[in-house]
C-alpha cells in the first residue's frame, strides 16, 4: 500500500431518483445555456428541465455529436456568449458533458478551443459560468471528472484535455433519466464504466480509496449490467448501473484511465466504434496482460469478484460482451491485419498508455491488438 497518497474531489454530488426536479434550487444566476445532443433536445427531456426553471432564461444548444468535435464547441461558445451565460448546464451521456466543461470556461475566456488545446498557446485563466453536469446514460463518470475529450478534426485526433476548471460545481445523478435506455447503450456505457474502473484499480497512480470505489464499481456492473441490458425496467439495476459509473468517475477522476482509453481513440476516430466498445474490445486482453505485472492486485480482484484464474476471468468478460451482442473481435469493426501497426503508434503516442502495470511499446501493443484481431 503507498504510505502517501492525495484524492481530491471538489464536486458537489447530488444522487437519487427524481433529484433533477430539484434543479432550479442549484442553478445561480438567471442566464443559462443547457448543452445536450438531438435526442434528447426531440424527446422533450431538456425542455422539461429547462421548463422547470421558471424564472431562469433558458436557451438550448442540442448540436453535440458523438466524439464532439472542436468546431462544435466554438459553435457552444459562441451560444454561451451570446447570452453571457451564468450556469452552464451539460445534460447527457460524455459528449455533452464535456462539451459543457469547456464551454463554461469560454463564456469569459476569449478565442478557440484551439487556442487553449491540441498545441494551443493560451492558457485558461479562470471559470466564471457555474457548470452543473446531468448525466443520461451509466457509463462515463465524465460528471465527477475534470477532463474532456474532444475530436481535432484538423488533425484527425481525437484526444484528451485536463484542466482544474472542469471540475463541476455540482453533479446531479438521477436513475430515471437512464430507464429508456436502448440496451445497446446500456452494454456499451456500462462497459465503459467497468473499463474505467479496472483502469483506475491497476493504475500505476492508483491508491487505496481508488481501490476500493474501483473493487465496488467492478461488482455492480456485474451483478447489475445484464439485468439492466435485459429488462430495461429494472429500477434497481438502473440505479446500480448508474451508481457504478459514478463511483468509477470519482475512481479514474484521481489517476486517469490506462492503455485501453488510449487505443479506443483510433479505434473511435478512424473505425467509427462508439466509445464504450472501442474500450472494452481490448478489455479481455488488458486484464491477461496487467496480470503478468500486476499480480498481486489482480488475483486480490479476482478473489473479490468470485473467480479463481485469470484467464476465467478475462474469459468471463468476452462472454459477457457477446451476450449482450458486443463485439469482441478488431476484424468485427473492420479493423485489418495492416491497420495495427498504425493503431498501435496512435494509441502510444496517448500519455496515458504509460500508467498501464505492462510494457507499452510498438512490439507489445501490436502484439495485444493480433490477439483480438
Amino acid at each position: 500500500m503507498k504510505e502517501q497518497f492525495s484524492f481530491y474531489m471538489p464536486v458537489n454530488i447530488r444522487f437519487g431518483n427524481g433529484i433533477t426536479k430539484e434543479l432550479s434550487q442549484y442553478v445561480k444566476g438567471n442566464s443559462v445555456l443547457l448543452i445536450c445532443d438531438p435526442f434528447l433536445y426531440k424527446s422533450g427531456v431538456a425542455k422539461t428541465l429547462g421548463d422547470a426553471m421558471t424564472e431562469k432564461n433558458t436557451v438550448y444548444f442540442s448540436e453535440i455529436e458523438p466524439n464532439p468535435s472542436c468546431e462544435s464547441v466554438d459553435k457552444a461558445a459562441r451560444a454561451a456568449r451570446e447570452i453571457q451565460a451564468d450556469c452552464v448546464i451539460g445534460l447527457g451521456g460524455g459528449s455533452a458533458m464535456d462539451v459543457s466543461k469547456i464551454v463554461s470556461c469560454l463564456v469569459t475566456n476569449p478565442g478557440s478551443i484551439y487556442d487553449y488545446y491540441a498545441g494551443g498557446n493560451r492558457v485558461l485563466e479562470s471559470r466564471k459560468a457555474q457548470l452543473i453536469l446531468i448525466p443520461t446514460t451509466a457509463g462515463t463518470g465524465s460528471e465527477v471528472t475534470n477532463v474532456g475529450v474532444f475530436t481535432n478534426q484538423r488533425a484527425g485526433i481525437k484526444m484528451p484535455m485536463v484542466n482544474d476548471c472542469f471540475w463541476a460545481d455540482c453533479a446531479m445523478i438521477d436513475p430515471e433519466l437512464t430507464y429508456t435506455l436502448p440496451p445497446a447503450v446500456t452494454a456499451s456505457t456500462g462497459m465503459d464504466a467497468f473499463c474505467h474502473a479496472i483502469e483506475a484499480y491497476w493504475n500505476k497512480e492508483s491508491q487505496p480509496l481508488c481501490d476500493m470505489l474501483s473493487l465496488g464499481a467492478l461488482e455492480l456492473v456485474l451483478k447489475n449490467i445484464k439485468k439492466a441490458y435485459d429488462t430495461p425496467s429494472d429500477k434497481e439495476a438502473r440505479a446500480s448501473m448508474i451508481l457504478a459509473s459514478l463511483t468509477a468517475g470519482v475512481a479514474f477522476s484521481q489517476t486517469r484511465t490506462t492503455g485501453i482509453h488510449a487505443l479506443s481513440f483510433p479505434l473511435t476516430t478512424e473505425f467509427g466504434a462508439n466509445h464504450g466498445t472501442a474500450c472494452s474490445i481490448t478489455l479481455p486482453a488488458f486484464i491477461r496482460l496487467c496480470y503478468k505485472q500486476a499480480k498481486e492486485k489482480m488475483e486480490k480482484l479476482m478473489r473479490y469478484l468470485g473467480y479463481s484464474e485469470i484467464n476465467e476471468f478475462a474469459d468471463a468478460v468476452e462472454h459477457l460482451m457477446e451476450s449482450m451482442k458486443m463485439p469482441v473481435r478488431l476484424h468485427q469493426l473492420g479493423v485489418r491485419e495492416s491497420d495495427i501497426p498504425h493503431i498501435a503508434k496512435v494509441g502510444l503516442n496517448a500519455a496515458i498508455i504509460q500508467l498501464t502495470p505492462a510494457e507499452m511499446n510498438e512490439e507489445t501493443v501490436c502484439g495485444l491488438l493480433r490477439s483480438i484481431l
